[in-house]
């Protein structure tokens, strides 16, 4: 099997090693047999980006995210289309606030989104981050990650996750990222996929790889449990 992914605006939105999300998929489906080519699109960069089988993009300031979206918006309809079509697509941090409609800063500025979606982005002066502990159907287990962010969410039709720690989608513990096809967004970093390998493996069956039993991680398995096994611990003494 031959995959393409695409890493979108690597240079600008790479905050908190999201890189290591795509490096981390890509050596995942290698081991597993795929031959995977990885391409990246940058800023000011013009070229056709469709016929690729992953997309990400990660997490960047505000600042960077606002540039990105300038440059973005310009393959609103490529983006749109691989959504569409249930192409696999990641976008983490505040990356995923650029799929829906609209983005207003702390001062009343707006910005179009690319309108993959019709939820709405608010920001405020004040940051809300933390570690996350999050439920996910399908999963036996929590997903763990950190958030950093200004942002409330208001009109997601399909999150992806349930928080049960951590700031959700309209800051409380309730629901958190989105979900439409196969195209997936979240606060959620850390990088998520190499603290979390069933994610990991979620991902590269999306990819239509049937069997991901056959490969095995152990420091990022150890890794995932010490985390998880600390934050439900935490979780528990908040109660």
């Amino acid at each position: 099997m031959e995959l393409k992914l695409l890493h979108l605006y690597d240079d600008v939105m790479n905050l908190y090693g999201e890189y290591a999300n795509v490096s981390v998929l890509a050596r995942c489906l290698s081991d597993l047999g795929c031959a995977v080519s990885v391409d990246t699109l940058s800023l000011y960069e013009d070229k056709d980006i469709s016929g690729y089988d992953f997309y990400y993009m990660g997490s960047g300031t505000e600042r960077k995210q606002r540039l990105a979206l300038s440059q973005l918006v310009k393959f609103r309809d490529a983006l749109n289309d691989a959504c569409e079509a249930g192409k696999v697509m990641l976008f983490t941090g505040n990356s995923f606030e650029l799929l829906g409609k609209k983005i207003t800063d702390a001062d009343a500025n707006a910005y179009e989104g690319l309108q993959l979606a019709s939820f709405e982005t608010v920001e405020g002066k004040r940051r809300m981050t933390g570690d996350c502990l999050a439920t996910f159907d399908g999963f036996e287990d929590v997903l763990v990650g950190f958030i950093n962010k200004c942002s409330r969410i208001s009109g997601v039709e399909q999150p992806l996750f349930k928080l049960l720690m951590g700031a959700g989608n309209e800051g409380d513990k309730g629901a958190e990222g989105f979900r439409k096809n196969n195209c997936l967004g979240t606060h959620l970093t850390g990088p998520i996929l190499v603290k979390n390998p069933a994610m990991l493996r979620y991902i590269a069956t999306l990819l239509g790889v049937e069997d991901t039993s056959r490969i095995s991680y152990p420091y990022m398995e150890k890794g995932y449990e010490t985390t998880a096994y600390e934050l439900k611990k935490r979780l528990e003494l908040m109660k």
